[in-house]
């Protein structure tokens, strides 16, 4: 579906509570949407099982430590990616 679809849809009090059910929050309809889509603007059936599975319940401490860990380390190395490319475009 659409996202125009997936707000039609989430605008449903069955829907919404039935997401909340599962722990998602269907206030947040355009996050909560291109969090379910793979990109190409439209959610499919699988899509949406596998991201309600994925988004389920609140996530834990270990799991937010995890991906801070993660982004400091792809931070580090796109600093030093751009040092490299600034040291490529001044060279003679």
């Amino acid at each position: 579906i659409t996202f125009l679809e997936f707000e039609a849809f989430l605008a449903d009090p069955r829907v919404s509570t039935y997401l909340s059910t599962l722990e998602l929050d269907a206030h947040e309809t355009e996050n909560l949407f291109a969090m379910l889509d793979d990109g190409d603007g439209c959610v499919t059936a699988e899509e949406f099982v596998e991201g309600a599975v994925r988004l389920k319940g609140v996530a834990r401490s270990q799991d937010v430590v995890s991906i801070m860990h993660d982004f400091s380390q792809l931070h580090k190395k796109v600093d030093r990616l751009q040092l490299s490319l600034q040291d490529l475009i001044t060279k003679p």
